[in-house]
């Protein structure tokens, strides 16, 4: 298990509310980003076709080319958000962009009042003010609180400005309006705020496997389909890998249940070790634990898990009332894509299958594509790349 995880167990408030969300947690966003992305074109596309009829109809009504124009730019912004969003750009900002570019395209909308000489309109309008709220809510997808607020803080300092620009409420006696507005925004974003930290939570719950802390079979599946689809999309390439503690049965009947515990945690916590952050790591059932290695060619991954391998072979386990501490080892099985199959299942599959053979063939092993050795320009092999066997502390009968 990793640093941010431990250092998350017992969080403060504070930490709560303005922490990143799980990389779970971030894939589903992106869902809703994209959901986002193309409900704000076709908005914007509706607003510009209203003003222009309103216009054909009342040729001699206020001049829409401001508006109209601010549209227009609007659009454009719109457009190259959802192209970014469609092609997997800037997962880790376009939340936050987004998210403030809506809530200032809402008061550039109120602003064209001001330049038009309307400021009465500017901060007494029903149709455009609401959009706020709209904006708002829509970072209730984004599953980060920190969004929340820093559009809520921003609608509300922008409407601030606006509404003393506009200084109709000194005249005509309606600045407490203006404060009931704007109370408005900030509690409506407080509110998101809280309901996106709460469905965070649950959805932690339901996506995590409670003892190691990784994530579950079914999250790993549903990640296993996105990678297709992104790696079919993009053209890129990823491994996976299942992996399985050999003969857990027998260490289990050995050292008790409470010494399995102890093997699995270990386990768990050198995958997370190992594992970069975009990797997805799954405890898949049992004593089996499933990996997805964006980026990576099997032959690649051979290597990588092969070190794995070795550093779970040599990590002790200290058991209560034993003094001398114990191992164990793992059989891993590596597929990649598209090498070995064009569909999520046929990957998988295909891992599983060489996970198997590597215990038929008498387990502590790696199964997939080998390795290559990496050479020097001289020809020499380099030793970094040189696999040496490690034997465990107490090795396992066979």
């Amino acid at each position: 298990m990793d640093d941010r995880e431990q250092d998350t167990s017992n969080p403060t408030l504070w930490q709560r509310v303005w922490r990143a969300p799980e990389a779970e947690i971030s894939a589903a966003a992106f869902g809703g980003e994209k959901l986002v992305a193309w409900l704000r074109v076709l908005l914007i596309v509706i607003l510009i076709y209203f003003q222009t009829a309103q216009y054909v109809r009342h040729p001699n009504a206020r001049d829409p080319r401001t508006l109209l124009a601010s549209a227009c730019g609007a659009l454009l912004g719109a457009l190259m958000i959802y192209s970014a969003t469609r092609r997997h750009w800037g997962k880790s900002w376009i939340g936050f962009a987004s998210s403030l570019l809506d809530v200032s395209l809402v008061s550039g909308a109120l602003l064209t009042y001001l330049f038009l000489g309307h400021p009465h309109e500017a901060i007494n309008d029903v149709v455009v003010f609401p959009v706020y709220f709209l904006a708002i809510a829509a970072t209730s997808l984004r599953y980060d609180t920190r969004i929340c607020l820093m559009t809520g803080a921003l609608a509300v300092v922008e409407y601030a400005a606006i509404a003393g620009w506009a200084a109709a409420p000194f005249a005509d006696g309606s600045w407490s309006d203006q404060v009931w507005r704007l109370a408005q925004l900030a509690g409506a974003s407080v509110l998101a705020a809280t309901l996106v930290a709460r469905t965070r939570e649950l959805r932690l719950l339901s996506t995590r496997d409670r003892f190691t802390g990784l994530l579950n079979r079914a999250v790993f599946n549903e990640q296993l389909d996105r990678e297709v689809a992104f790696a079919r999309r993009e053209g890129t390439r990823f491994a996976v890998a299942m992996l399985d503690i050999d003969h857990f049965k027998r260490f289990n009947d050995a050292y008790g249940h409470a010494g399995g515990d102890e093997a699995l945690r270990m386990v768990a916590q050198t995958l997370r070790r190992s594992c970069r952050e975009t990797d997805v790591v799954a405890r898949y059932g049992g004593e089996e634990f499933a990996l997805i290695l964006p980026g990576v060619r099997s032959s690649r991954a051979h290597d990588l898990l092969e070190r794995f391998r070795r550093e779970v072979a040599a990590t002790a386990i200290k058991l209560s009332g034993r003094s001398r501490p114990v191992s164990v080892t793992i059989s891993i099985g590596v597929s990649s894509w598209p090498e070995d199959g064009d569909a999520a299942a046929e990957i998988l599959g295909c891992a599983d299958r060489r996970l198997y053979e590597a215990k038929e063939n008498g387990r502590d092993q790696v199964v997939g594509p080998a390795p290559r050795a990496a050479a020097h320009p001289s020809g020499e092999i380099d030793r970094d790349d040189v696999l040496t066997p490690v034997t465990p502390l107490v090795p396992p009968d066979r």
